[in-house]
């Protein structure tokens, strides 16, 4: 089996060296009582997250709310708190070992009053072959969460569904084609510096002005959420390229 890094810091750092991806990837910095506050000045909301994890574990959101008070979220919990300090304690408390990254929020765009964001498969047969995006779906944050994540009760939805909610059908295929073509791109770039990666799988937001975002790569990413899809046929072409990858 192919060894990757689940450092998602370092694999920020690869795709960096693309322009067209750089512009899509949120600010992120490691976690300190500095970069926090910073961060907050410059953005009202920010996400704080392992460095390490998967399935949402450990996200917490804060946001500024006035000059000196900030909310903190996790899980269905909510707490103000009064300082960068205060702030930064209440995380340590709540927070697993090793580091934690800070990352700017995102606006999200919504369905049905809930948030939304994709999950996008990029697959190809072996290291020389092509990428092709092989499924793409949309997550729907459950009321009162934070997180999209399947594994935290998140509803799964076909992307043109939820697409088609905030914009025409013309509008959601060419956002369709965008979001394909930055998929493409991340794969490519990411396997400059890993050569027999064969699948990624990535977490992508749309904002409210329909600005596409990178939140994370997956290199191991979970597909059982398209199999509560009416349609199994993107959940078919993920495990026939699973089938032909058996190095994987």
């Amino acid at each position: 089996m192919v060894k990757f890094d689940h450092n998602k810091m370092r694999k920020t750092r690869i795709l960096l060296g693309d322009p067209h991806v750089r512009a899509a990837i949120p600010k992120t910095v490691i976690l300190s009582a500095s970069s926090l506050k910073q961060m907050l000045s410059t953005y009202d909301t920010v996400y704080v997250k392992p460095n390490v994890g998967a399935l949402g574990v450990g996200v917490m959101r804060v946001r500024k709310l006035s000059a000196n008070k900030y909310e903190w979220r996790y899980k269905l919990q909510r707490k103000h708190v009064s300082s960068i300090t205060r702030l930064m304690s209440l995380i340590h408390s709540y927070k697993k070992s090793g580091s934690y990254l800070v990352q700017r929020g995102i606006d999200l765009m919504k369905y049905r009053g809930r948030r939304f964001d994709l999950r996008v498969v990029t697959q190809r047969r072996n290291s020389h072959d092509a990428w092709r995006v092989t499924g793409v779906l949309a997550r729907v944050a459950a009321p009162g969460r934070i997180v999209t994540n399947g594994s935290q009760g998140a509803s799964i939805h076909p992307y043109p569904q939820v697409f088609g909610a905030n914009m025409s059908a013309e509008q959601t295929g060419r956002l369709k084609g965008s979001i394909d073509n930055l998929a493409l791109r991340i794969a490519r770039r990411y396997t400059l510096s890993y050569a027999k990666c064969i699948e990624l799988g990535l977490d992508v937001a749309v904002d409210n002005k329909r600005r596409i975002w990178l939140l994370e790569v997956n290199t191991r990413p979970q597909i059982k959420p398209f199999t509560r899809l009416n349609n199994l046929s993107m959940y078919r072409t993920i495990m026939a390229y699973r089938g032909k990858n058996k190095g994987h």
